[in-house]
């Protein structure tokens, strides 16, 4: 095994006329070194080689399906049969774990490479010169056989029953991802709701100059979230806020003293409803509040932190 030397630093006691201090100290530490990986460099050795083929490969079916489509735009249209398979190649690549999508991007490669192949014999034979278009064609054949020799080492072979597992774990890493899209949706969505019925109903309380209601999907809504804030937390809290006693020594209720607006927000919040739910929550505890106050103290906590939407 080999090693290499490294020098690192520590601090140790010195003493002069009896005053002690710590002073770096360097000291030399051999560390053991990974002997190289030759599978690797070998791989990337081949896919370097590889990568030179193909460049070569693409530069001569670009320019004879190019010219077979009249040049000009004719070119750009060409590389579209080699992208598309390079592409194909990237897929093959991160489907090495799925014999099926694996499979079906095999199919699709040989696919686009005798698309390829025929468009380059096309091309021969339209100038005359079967030669050119069977070796033209053999040299995409070629360049992108040995691709698929890369791919074959790189592919990573599972058992019948590794291969249902990882396909379970992968299912169910979907499902985790499908459930957080969709939560996600219906909270946009009852936000959404929730916002254009406080907004009419606004609209209506300023047309009829009446106190603004609260709808009653916004009521249902919030009685649906479980409240994870407890009595003695929310009242502790209050009594800060407005600096005032909230309850009574008698019978515990509340007094008559109004909780600010900061207050109900959090509560609100930490409920689990949306902002708008909130607002529409809030306006029908503080009948006096203005609601464009509402929502930006409601936004201002959920900047802080507060709540999970």
């Amino acid at each position: 095994m080999k090693f290499r030397t490294e020098t690192h630093v520590r601090h140790v006691p010195h003493t002069i006329d009896g005053v002690t201090h710590d002073v770096p100290e360097h000291y030399a530490v051999a560390i053991p070194v990974l002997p190289r990986d030759w599978d690797r460099v070998a791989l990337r050795a081949a896919a370097s080689l590889v990568l030179a083929l193909t460049l070569v490969s693409v530069i001569w079916s670009t320019y004879s399906i190019g010219v077979l489509l009249g040049r000009g735009i004719g070119f750009a249209a060409a590389v579209v049969f080699d992208l598309a398979w390079m592409v194909n190649i990237l897929l093959e690549w991160l489907s090495r774990f799925d014999p099926a999508k694996r499979g079906f991007s095999k199919r699709l490669g040989w696919a686009l490479l005798a698309a390829t192949m025929g468009a380059i014999l096309w091309h021969g034979l339209s100038l005359g010169s079967p030669a050119l278009g069977v070796v033209g064609a053999g040299v995409s054949l070629f360049a992108k056989t040995l691709w698929f020799g890369v791919m074959r080492f790189i592919d990573r072979d599972l058992s019948e029953a590794d291969a249902a597992w990882v396909q379970q774990e992968m299912s169910r890493a979907n499902a985790a991802l499908a459930v957080a899209d969709v939560r996600r949706q219906v909270a946009r969505a009852e936000d959404r709701a929730a916002a254009e019925l406080l907004a009419a109903e606004n609209l209506r309380a300023r047309l009829s100059n009446s106190p603004p209601t609260v709808s009653a999907y916004s009521a249902n809504t919030a009685a649906e979230q479980p409240n994870i804030v407890s009595e003695h937390d929310s009242n502790e809290e209050l009594e800060q806020q407005n600096n005032v006693p909230l309850t009574s020594p008698n019978n515990g209720e509340r007094s008559d003293t109004s909780p600010s607006i900061a207050h109900l927000a959090r509560e609100q919040l930490h409920s689990g409803v949306s902002n708008a739910v909130a607002v529409a929550n809030i306006l029908q505890i503080r009948l006096d509040a203005n609601p464009d106050s509402v929502g930006a103290t409601v936004r201002r906590e959920r900047s802080k932190g507060v709540g999970y939407l």
